[in-house]
Protein backbone atom coordinates (compact mmCIF):
# COMPACT_ATOMS: atom_id res chain seq x y z
CA UNK A 1 0.00 0.00 0.00
CA UNK A 2 1.36 3.75 -1.23
CA UNK A 3 0.94 6.54 1.37
CA UNK A 4 1.36 10.13 0.39
CA UNK A 5 2.42 12.60 3.06
CA UNK A 6 1.25 16.00 2.16
CA UNK A 7 4.06 18.62 3.35
CA UNK A 8 3.21 22.47 3.61
CA UNK A 9 4.79 24.28 1.33
CA UNK A 10 8.29 26.36 2.65
CA UNK A 11 6.98 29.66 2.78
CA UNK A 12 4.17 28.30 4.96
CA UNK A 13 6.44 26.66 7.53
CA UNK A 14 8.66 30.07 7.38
CA UNK A 15 5.84 31.56 7.63
CA UNK A 16 4.41 29.72 10.63
CA UNK A 17 8.27 29.75 12.13
CA UNK A 18 8.06 33.55 12.15
CA UNK A 19 4.31 33.60 14.24
CA UNK A 20 5.94 31.25 16.85
CA UNK A 21 9.07 33.17 17.04
CA UNK A 22 7.32 36.87 17.19
CA UNK A 23 5.05 35.09 20.08
CA UNK A 24 8.05 33.59 22.38
CA UNK A 25 10.25 36.85 21.68
CA UNK A 26 7.37 38.98 22.79
CA UNK A 27 6.69 36.58 25.99
CA UNK A 28 9.90 36.39 26.81
CA UNK A 29 10.96 40.16 27.05
CA UNK A 30 7.50 40.74 28.55
CA UNK A 31 7.98 38.20 31.21
CA UNK A 32 5.18 35.80 30.29
CA UNK A 33 5.13 31.85 31.12
CA UNK A 34 4.41 30.40 27.79
CA UNK A 35 6.82 28.82 25.29
CA UNK A 36 5.24 28.34 21.93
CA UNK A 37 6.61 25.90 19.32
CA UNK A 38 5.66 22.58 16.86
CA UNK A 39 3.50 20.06 17.62
CA UNK A 40 5.91 17.39 18.03
CA UNK A 41 8.22 15.72 20.41
CA UNK A 42 5.43 16.08 23.43
CA UNK A 43 6.19 14.96 26.62
CA UNK A 44 3.11 13.24 27.61
CA UNK A 45 2.05 10.67 25.10
CA UNK A 46 -1.53 11.18 25.72
CA UNK A 47 -0.93 14.55 23.97
CA UNK A 48 0.49 13.20 20.57
CA UNK A 49 -2.85 10.80 20.87
CA UNK A 50 -4.58 13.95 20.81
CA UNK A 51 -2.64 15.55 18.05
CA UNK A 52 -3.16 11.98 15.90
CA UNK A 53 -7.06 12.44 16.63
CA UNK A 54 -6.93 16.04 15.60
CA UNK A 55 -4.89 15.00 11.91
CA UNK A 56 -7.22 11.83 11.47
CA UNK A 57 -10.50 14.04 11.58
CA UNK A 58 -8.97 16.79 9.93
CA UNK A 59 -8.78 14.37 6.98
CA UNK A 60 -6.86 16.63 4.58
CA UNK A 61 -8.55 19.72 5.69
CA UNK A 62 -6.51 22.33 7.34
CA UNK A 63 -8.06 21.41 10.57
CA UNK A 64 -11.22 19.82 11.37
CA UNK A 65 -14.59 20.90 12.34
CA UNK A 66 -15.74 21.27 15.92
CA UNK A 67 -18.29 18.74 15.29
CA UNK A 68 -16.00 16.30 13.95
CA UNK A 69 -14.65 16.22 18.14
CA UNK A 70 -17.37 14.57 19.51
CA UNK A 71 -17.49 13.54 23.19
CA UNK A 72 -16.78 10.07 21.95
CA UNK A 73 -14.30 10.67 19.88
CA UNK A 74 -12.17 12.88 22.75
CA UNK A 75 -13.28 10.65 25.93
CA UNK A 76 -9.28 9.77 26.62
CA UNK A 77 -8.89 13.63 26.86
CA UNK A 78 -12.10 15.44 28.08
CA UNK A 79 -11.06 16.12 31.62
CA UNK A 80 -7.84 17.50 30.49
CA UNK A 81 -9.44 19.78 28.12
CA UNK A 82 -11.07 23.21 27.07
CA UNK A 83 -12.48 24.45 24.17
CA UNK A 84 -12.27 28.88 23.84
CA UNK A 85 -14.44 30.92 21.00
CA UNK A 86 -13.02 34.30 20.35
CA UNK A 87 -16.51 36.49 20.07
CA UNK A 88 -17.28 40.20 19.56
CA UNK A 89 -18.49 41.29 22.69
CA UNK A 90 -19.02 44.80 24.09
CA UNK A 91 -17.34 46.16 21.32
CA UNK A 92 -14.19 44.34 21.00
CA UNK A 93 -13.05 40.42 20.95
CA UNK A 94 -12.84 38.63 23.65
CA UNK A 95 -12.28 34.77 24.66
CA UNK A 96 -15.43 32.81 26.20
CA UNK A 97 -14.39 29.32 27.49
CA UNK A 98 -17.11 27.15 26.64
CA UNK A 99 -15.77 24.25 28.37
CA UNK A 100 -12.92 23.43 30.62
CA UNK A 101 -12.14 20.11 32.04
CA UNK A 102 -13.39 18.84 35.84
CA UNK A 103 -9.07 17.70 35.77
CA UNK A 104 -8.34 20.89 34.98
CA UNK A 105 -11.18 22.77 37.29
CA UNK A 106 -9.52 21.02 40.01
CA UNK A 107 -6.29 22.93 40.52
CA UNK A 108 -7.80 26.01 38.60
CA UNK A 109 -11.00 26.38 39.58
CA UNK A 110 -14.44 25.75 36.86
CA UNK A 111 -14.00 28.49 33.93
CA UNK A 112 -16.67 26.86 31.78
CA UNK A 113 -18.76 29.69 30.55
CA UNK A 114 -16.71 32.10 31.29
CA UNK A 115 -14.83 35.41 29.52
CA UNK A 116 -11.26 34.74 29.42
CA UNK A 117 -10.78 37.99 31.82
CA UNK A 118 -13.13 36.29 34.82
CA UNK A 119 -10.85 33.20 35.18
CA UNK A 120 -6.97 34.95 34.48
CA UNK A 121 -6.25 37.91 36.82
CA UNK A 122 -5.81 41.18 34.83
CA UNK A 123 -1.68 40.60 34.85
CA UNK A 124 -1.65 37.82 33.13
CA UNK A 125 -5.04 38.25 30.67
CA UNK A 126 -2.60 39.65 27.81
CA UNK A 127 -0.09 36.69 27.69
CA UNK A 128 -3.14 34.30 27.44
CA UNK A 129 -4.87 36.18 25.08
CA UNK A 130 -1.74 36.82 22.91
CA UNK A 131 -1.49 32.87 22.77
CA UNK A 132 -4.58 32.27 21.86
CA UNK A 133 -4.29 34.76 19.11
CA UNK A 134 -1.05 33.46 17.95
CA UNK A 135 -2.89 29.68 17.40
CA UNK A 136 -5.83 31.58 15.77
CA UNK A 137 -2.91 32.84 12.98
CA UNK A 138 -1.32 30.04 12.38
CA UNK A 139 -4.62 27.98 12.33
CA UNK A 140 -2.89 25.37 13.09
CA UNK A 141 -2.06 23.01 16.23
CA UNK A 142 0.90 23.79 18.51
CA UNK A 143 2.66 22.59 21.59
CA UNK A 144 2.59 24.91 24.81
CA UNK A 145 5.04 24.70 27.60
CA UNK A 146 3.74 26.69 30.58
CA UNK A 147 4.86 28.31 34.31
CA UNK A 148 1.91 28.79 35.79
CA UNK A 149 2.09 32.29 37.88
CA UNK A 150 -1.18 31.92 40.06
CA UNK A 151 -0.28 31.77 43.54
CA UNK A 152 -2.06 28.40 44.26
CA UNK A 153 -0.34 26.40 41.05
CA UNK A 154 2.56 28.50 41.19
CA UNK A 155 4.32 24.97 41.47
CA UNK A 156 3.07 23.41 38.60
CA UNK A 157 4.32 23.25 34.92
CA UNK A 158 1.75 22.14 31.93
CA UNK A 159 2.25 20.58 28.54
CA UNK A 160 -0.86 21.46 26.09
CA UNK A 161 -1.78 20.87 22.47
CA UNK A 162 -3.37 23.90 20.95
CA UNK A 163 -4.72 23.60 17.89
CA UNK A 164 -7.88 25.04 16.12
CA UNK A 165 -11.48 23.59 14.66
CA UNK A 166 -13.78 25.21 12.02
CA UNK A 167 -16.85 26.24 13.13
CA UNK A 168 -19.46 26.62 10.15
CA UNK A 169 -21.22 29.78 10.95
CA UNK A 170 -17.56 31.74 11.98
CA UNK A 171 -14.64 32.68 9.99
CA UNK A 172 -12.83 32.47 13.49
CA UNK A 173 -11.96 28.72 14.19
CA UNK A 174 -12.61 27.63 17.90
CA UNK A 175 -9.75 26.43 20.23
CA UNK A 176 -8.89 22.99 21.13
CA UNK A 177 -6.93 23.04 24.65
CA UNK A 178 -5.72 19.67 26.02
CA UNK A 179 -3.21 20.34 28.88
CA UNK A 180 -1.23 17.39 31.46
CA UNK A 181 0.59 19.28 34.59
CA UNK A 182 3.66 18.18 37.01
CA UNK A 183 5.45 19.74 39.41
CA UNK A 184 7.95 22.09 38.38
CA UNK A 185 11.40 20.31 39.00
CA UNK A 186 12.86 23.07 41.28
CA UNK A 187 9.77 22.59 43.28
CA UNK A 188 10.01 18.65 43.22
CA UNK A 189 13.86 19.19 44.27
CA UNK A 190 12.69 21.82 46.97
CA UNK A 191 9.75 19.02 48.59
CA UNK A 192 12.76 16.34 48.13
CA UNK A 193 14.82 18.17 50.42
CA UNK A 194 12.21 19.20 52.84
CA UNK A 195 12.10 15.35 53.81
CA UNK A 196 15.60 14.57 53.24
Amino acid sequence: MLTVQKHSPPMAAQGHHGIMKAFNDRAQAAGWPFTCMPAQDFENAPLAGALELWRAKASGRPMPCRADMTARAMKPYLTHMSLLERVLADGRPRYRIRLHGSTLARYAGDSTGKFLEDSVSPERLESYAALYDTVLALRAPVRVVSFYQAPEIDYLMGESLLAPLSVPVSDTPMLLSVTFTKPRPEFTRASAAAFA
